[in-house]
């Protein structure tokens, strides 16, 4: 049971990353400087925090799942 905690962490830590990254990058993105807008940096740094939490939530989920199963069948 660990180790899902251990996963629910690691998935709410990575969403806390995406929401403090999006900050900083509002505040030193310039639309002179950069030819990009802003809400496909939001997307990359979605695809770069969003998607692993995303995944380490299920992993978590599915094990804690498992092991209630395993638990019940004693």
């Amino acid at each position: 049971m660990r180790g899902v905690k251990i996963l629910y962490g690691a998935s709410v830590l990575m969403v806390l990353g995406f929401f403090i990254n999006v900050i900083v990058d509002y505040h030193t993105y310039s639309t002179t400087l950069n030819s990009a807008p802003f809400w496909i940096w939001i997307l990359v740094d979605g695809l770069m925090w969003l998607i692993p939490a995303l995944l380490a939530f299920l992993v978590g989920w599915i094990v804690s799942k498992k092991l209630r199963n395993k638990e019940n069948m004693k």
